[in-house]
């Protein structure tokens, strides 16, 4: 029918013209025939036949227009119907490709006659191929005896679906697809069947790893004893889980309210407490962490909280777990800490009575040994003399060094935060650098460099002990060459050590672990050196702990430099008198060890004298004999006489230049230099000035408490060779008495700190509360090492505190002081 609509439409235009001039073409046709032969009225009748022959003939063309418009209308519906036919069926077959599904239908025979391209893929073929297929031509025997049972179903009405498992060779994991069949009813009657397949290998797995970490959380739960409890904010409803119920050993899943719980739960003297706490965080919603004992007392709980949303419902969740086991270690955690801390007070009070029990016969045998060397009449016996000082020396070092460390480790060290005079600090470190030397022939050097500030803050002890340690290593493994030790400001707070030594030197792979505990560089140095390996580890521990730090550069056959960084805060202390005194001092030096001369030189720049070859009126020398002459030659000049290299001071008496020579007992330091120029100028000013071969000290009366006996002995001998009346007492007590007694004749008193039946603090506060000697100077005398003679016990009853035993310089300073109190005059020697 649209092929023979499509072909008259064709041809209506050429009928519409034929029709449209057919009458004209007649009238003119008879009119050139017959034309005059007709009469008028025959032409009349002629024109009005044309006339109606024409609008006959337009009648009929809008008949055939309208029917071409209508036959136009009908092709374009029928077109585009087709069009969209073809476009509604591609797009349904898109849409049935493009879903996750694998979509067919088969027919009541099990004949296919629908299925999408991923339907066709299940079966390796294309969907074209597929259709009017036959199921058994499709399906395996195996897939057969399978899915036959279900397709019956389906054809008898039911919906059916079963899992299917495809093992893919391409892919390490299976593919689980779900197979369902949908009966297809028309006028009643099942026609056929849908088959609809979904891969559904990620849900499937999901659900697998749900389930066991299901199985996994109820098996973690019950192996931690832990379970969950809800609370119904609203009702305050208390619900338990399975897994709390078996925690619990509860048969009722459900509380009223935590009144209940707790009631039932919780042992009697914590219930008010802990349904506090629940309701508390159950109206607030806030946190909760708390742990309750069972009413049978047998088992602890740690319940823990925070509020959350279950189905779309505010909740209240609470973790229950048991602590038992936890509960009762702590319990015996913190007993054996107790345990541990009265040990460990035990084992810290045995350690300080070693230390003072130890300290008290090696002070003694300083003591006897400073007595010794003043009596040594040749060079031998004060060579052995000043040994045994110094292995007495060392071993008080060590006992040092190990309680420090002992301290450290504890947190019981203290830092002190004083001024000190950086000219005495290297005044001590000089005597232990000359001390502690193997050779006499080593080069030593105390270098001052640059413009250093006089004055600091900081702990002074803790310097020495960290910069001795590290001289202590270099005296140690140094033989031949030399050490020195280099002092500089690097800026206004901050003071380098550097201690450099031409000794064996230090394997590179051994440099990292100096500063472990008990470190040796190699397994063979302590049996070659000795040493206890806790000096380094000491001093980094030391210098960190004030925010300092230490370096060791150093490789084997080189020698070795180590590096201290000092944080400190410089003094606004100025000595204007010294400063005076020195400032543009011109003095001769004459000092025949090379080491000796330069260390003098640079201190003197150091201080602000000038040191000069010759021409000057002040002399410093080691040669006595040089000096004499110089003398004898210069009437009217004065000298100062060093030590010779060896550490020595030899002299010979020369009456007529005695009062212009100072003699110095040790290595030369900015003190005793200062001390000399002093006494220049009390000779200056007229009035005497006494050596050691004129007049006689002013006598001065001491009372020394000491409870051992080998001590008082040691500390007498020294005040009587200096000319001191020395009173003795054995404890507090007998002190006290004596005081009373004849208190008026006492100058100062030397108090031991622990004796027995009146302890030196007490007896100091009894002395104190007699209104008669209430200013009475008394001097603590402690066998404790410097680092915890100012802060371990109450000292502010002392005038000064001393330790044990008493330095010369230490002592010569008392002595000076008291007798310039004491005489008419004041007194200047060395």
């Amino acid at each position: 029918m649209t092929n023979s609509l499509r072909y008259w439409q064709r041809r209506y235009k050429l009928i519409a013209v034929l029709l449209g001039v057919s009458p004209y073409l007649a009238y003119w046709f008879l009119e050139f025939s017959a034309g005059p032969s007709l009469p008028s009225e025959v032409w009349q009748s002629v024109a009005l036949v044309t006339a109606f022959w024409s609008l006959n003939n337009l009648l009929v063309l809008v008949y055939f227009e309208y029917g071409n418009r209508t036959i136009k209308a009908s092709v374009l519906q029928h077109d585009n119907a087709e069009k969209a036919r073809e476009i509604a069926q591609r797009d349904l077959e898109s849409l049935l490709n493009g879903v996750p599904y694998m979509l067919g239908y088969w027919d009541k025979t099990l004949h296919n006659r629908f299925s999408n391209k991923a339907y066709a893929n299940w079966f390796s073929v294309e969907p074209k191929t597929l259709l009017d297929k036959h199921i058994n031509a499709l399906l395996s025997p195996e897939r057969l005896e399978t899915a036959m049972p279900l397709i019956n179903q389906a054809l008898n009405g039911e919906h059916c679906e079963y899992l299917v498992k495809l093992k893919n060779k391409t892919e390490e994991r299976p593919t689980h697809i779900l197979v369902q069949y949908l009966p297809d009813f028309t006028d009643g009657k099942v026609s056929g069947f849908y088959a609809i397949g979904q891969d559904i290998s990620e849900k499937y797995r999901a659900e697998q790893n749900l389930i066991l970490r299901t199985k996994l959380l109820e098996l973690a739960s019950e192996i931690a004893h832990v379970a969950s409890i809800v609370v119904e904010p609203t009702t305050g409803e208390v619900q338990l889980t399975p897994e709390a119920q078996r925690l619990l050993h509860s048969t009722n899943e459900t509380f009223a309210d935590l009144g209940a719980f707790c009631q039932r739960f919780v042992c009697t003297t914590q219930q008010a407490l802990v349904e506090h706490s629940l309701r508390l965080a159950v109206q607030q919603q806030s946190s909760l962490s708390i742990e309750f004992q069972t009413s049978d007392g047998e088992v602890y709980f740690g319940c823990s909280g925070e509020s959350v949303i279950i189905q779309d419902k505010p909740c209240y969740l609470m973790c229950l777990m048991d602590i038992t086991e936890s509960t009762h270690a702590k319990t015996r955690l913190i007993e054996a800490k107790e345990r541990a801390d009265q040990l460990t007070a035990a084992k810290s009070q045995f350690v300080a009575t070693m230390s003072h029990e130890i300290r008290n016969p090696l002070h003694t045998i300083l003591g006897l040994c400073n007595l010794l060397n003043d009596q040594c009449d040749t060079v031998t016996q004060q060579d052995l003399t000043e040994k045994l000082k110094h292995c007495t020396e060392d071993l008080v070092d060590l006992l040092t060094n190990s309680l420090d460390s002992f301290r450290l480790d504890r947190g019981e060290l203290h830092f002190e935060n004083d001024e000190f005079d950086l000219w005495s600090l290297v005044y001590n470190l000089s005597n232990h650098l000359y001390g502690g030397a193997k050779n006499h022939d080593l080069e030593l050097r105390i270098e001052l460099k640059g413009n250093i500030h006089r004055h600091w803050i900081g702990d002074a002890f803790r310097i020495k002990q960290m910069v001795g340690n590290l001289i202590s290593n270099a005296c140690k493994f140094t033989e031949t060459g030399h050490i020195h030790l280099i002092i500089s400001q690097l800026s206004e707070n901050l003071l380098q050590f550097t201690v450099n030594d031409t000794g064996p030197g230090i394997p590179e792979e051994s440099v990292k672990n100096l500063f472990d505990q008990l470190a040796q560089s190699t397994p063979s140095t302590a049996r070659l050196y000795g040493g206890s390996g806790l000096g380094l580890n000491l001093v980094k521990s030391l210098v960190e702990h004030i925010g300092g730090t230490i370096k060791i550069t150093s490789s084997e056959g080189s020698g070795t430099s180590a590096t201290l960084h000092v944080p400190l805060k410089p003094s606004e202390k100025k000595d204007t008198e010294t400063l005076k005194l020195i400032n543009a001092q011109t003095i001769q030096l004459a000092v025949s060890h090379p080491s000796c001369d330069k260390h003098a030189r640079e201190m003197l720049e150091c201080m602000g004298c000038k040191p000069v070859e010759h021409g000057a009126a002040l002399l410093i020398t080691d040669r006595t004999e040089a000096a004499h002459a110089h003398l004898d030659a210069h009437p009217d000049h004065r000298a100062l006489i060093l030590p010779a290299a060896g550490g020595h001071l030899q002299t010979s008496p020369h009456p007529d230049c005695s009062n212009r020579i100072f003699l110095v007992q040790g290595p030369l330091q900015p003190a005793v230099i200062v001390k000399w120029l002093r006494s220049l100028q009390t000779t200056a000013s007229g009035k005497p000035n006494l050596s050691t071969q004129t007049e006689a000290p002013t006598e001065l009366v001491v009372l020394l408490v000491e409870d051992v006996k080998m001590t008082r002995t040691v500390i007498k001998a020294l005040l009587n060779r200096r000319g001191i009346k020395c009173i003795e007492a054995e404890n507090g007590q007998k002190a006290v008495e004596i005081i009373q007694a004849q208190g008026d004749t006492i100058d100062f008193v030397l108090m031991d700190i622990n004796m027995p039946v009146l302890n030196g603090i007490d007896a100091t506060l009894q002395i104190r509360s007699d209104y008669r000697y209430g200013n009475l100077v008394v001097y603590a005398l402690t066998g404790e090492d410097e680092s915890t003679t100012t802060h371990s016990r109450d000292w502010s009853v002392f005038d000064k505190v001393l330790s044990k035993p008493l330095k010369m310089p230490t002592l010569e300073a008392l002595l000076d002081t008291h007798r310039a109190t004491k005489a008419p005059e004041p007194y200047s020697q060395q």
